[in-house]
């Protein structure tokens, strides 16, 4: 029967590497991890070399009717047995890369593995191929799952904003800037169209110190509205963290179990409560086994921001540890810094759910139009929240005529 080889793998890396290296790397050479992802550019079979494949052809045979060989030239199990290069003479002690699948299911993001030339005279035989990534049965052999969503709009839960403000004599200019700027944060919640509420620990009034929030988020005279509630507490320097687990039972009610949970700190100190004790009683509520910490606070020192108390160091611990946002105390532009808040909090309720866990390096973000044309989007345009398994993409960054979203990547319980 007609025998049919596979072409040598360092024949179908030249047309996908000649741009990448001066000189194209061998699979004898250890220290490089080269992987094939455009099998388009692989010349034709060479018929001085396959005489058989030609002859096989020329006598009407199939791919069906060829019968299959190992090639040792090739990283790839070119006999379908799962096995690469098994059988094939080589140096005790070298490694090579492999890929115990055909050549033709190598495709991005599978992975090559390596093996190890075994045995102990002047030639030995490849072991087994350890570290691939290899095709997934259920993604219809290719290396990644796709997950298609039939519409642009995402699982948008309801947001929960939890403030609170230093009150401390220090605070005069800060406290009139939170005043000014809290109906503009809110005018950017609205205008994204979430089911937003927002929770103020502060001393409510219309003295230096105090916290007045006018209409339309708040109520007549520093009341309470709608989507709006003020827990009258005087906040001192340090007690900011400590407070907003004592006033708990005053608006525990008012924020919602289902519901993303933000804290924004403002202040001119540091927190007498540490990150990790915070962090750890928060959790132990229902529903904030999650949320994220945004910081108005000082980061720099008293001669960059002669106001400043203290760097806010724990909360700058916290929202590094959240992802959240911060921003500089004695910045003279808090519009901008709400706004900035404001569009930190949509991007993240602009997700979509993953059926399985991902490998995060494996992600890519493709937009769907009305006539099902793909568009990769740029990794700035979406994150991976590993923990909740969510892809969040930011609405800005979705075309107009998006009709859809696929989101390409590699289970994580895949091999290895």
């Amino acid at each position: 029967m007609p025998r049919r080889h596979r072409t040598p793998l360092t024949v179908m890396m030249l047309g996908a590497l000649s741009a990448c290296a001066d000189k194209a790397p061998t699979f004898e050479d250890a220290s490089v991890d080269v992987v094939v992802t455009d099998t388009a550019t692989v010349p034709p079979l060479d018929a001085r070399r396959h005489p058989d494949v030609m002859i096989a052809r020329r006598d009407g045979a199939t791919d069906a009717d060829v019968e299959l060989r190992e090639d040792c030239e090739t990283p790839f199990d070119d006999d379908g047995d799962g096995r690469a290069n098994e059988n094939c003479a080589c140096l005790p002690g070298s490694e090579q890369m492999c890929f115990p699948r055909s050549g033709e299911l190598f495709r991005d993001p599978c992975r090559m593995g390596r093996q190890r030339c075994e045995g102990s005279g002047e030639l030995g035989a490849w072991g087994d191929c350890a570290g691939s990534w290899l095709p997934l049965e259920e993604a219809e052999n290719q290396c990644a799952l796709t997950e298609g969503f039939n519409n642009a709009t995402a699982v948008r839960p309801p947001v929960d904003i939890v403030w609170f403000v230093d009150n401390s004599g220090s605070m005069s200019e800060e406290t009139r800037y939170v005043n000014m700027n809290l109906n503009l944060f809110a005018a950017a919640m609205q205008a994204s169209g979430l089911d937003y509420r927002v929770v103020m620990i502060a001393r409510r009034g219309t003295g230096t110190f105090q916290v007045c929030v006018p209409p339309p988020l708040g109520g007549a005279t520093c009341g309470d509205g709608p989507r709006f509630r003020h827990v009258d507490q005087q906040v001192e320097s340090t007690d900011g963290l400590q407070l907003v687990l004592n006033t708990l039972p005053r608006w525990r009610d008012f924020v919602r179990l289902q519901s993303l949970k933000f804290f924004v700190a403002v202040t001119d100190d540091d927190s007498a409560l540490p990150a990790d004790q915070f962090d750890r009683l928060i959790r132990a509520e229902p529903a904030f086994e999650r949320y994220t910490f945004h910081s108005i606070v000082g980061y720099e020192s008293r001669t960059d921001c002669p106001t400043l108390a203290r760097r806010g160091g724990v909360y700058l611990t916290l929202t590094e540890q959240t992802g959240g946002e911060r921003a500089r105390i004695c910045s003279m532009d808090w519009s901008s810094i709400f706004r900035a808040f404001a569009e930190a909090i949509v991007r993240r309720t602009n997700f979509w759910q993953l059926t399985r866990p991902a490998r995060a390096e494996t992600i890519q973000v493709w937009s769907v139009n009305g006539e099902g044309r793909r568009a990769l989007l740029p990794a700035t345009a979406w994150s991976y929240d590993a923990a909740t398994n969510r892809v969040t993409v930011s609405p800005s960054m979705l075309p107009a005529d998006n009709a859809g979203l696929e989101i390409t990547y590699r289970p994580s319980d895949a091999s290895p």
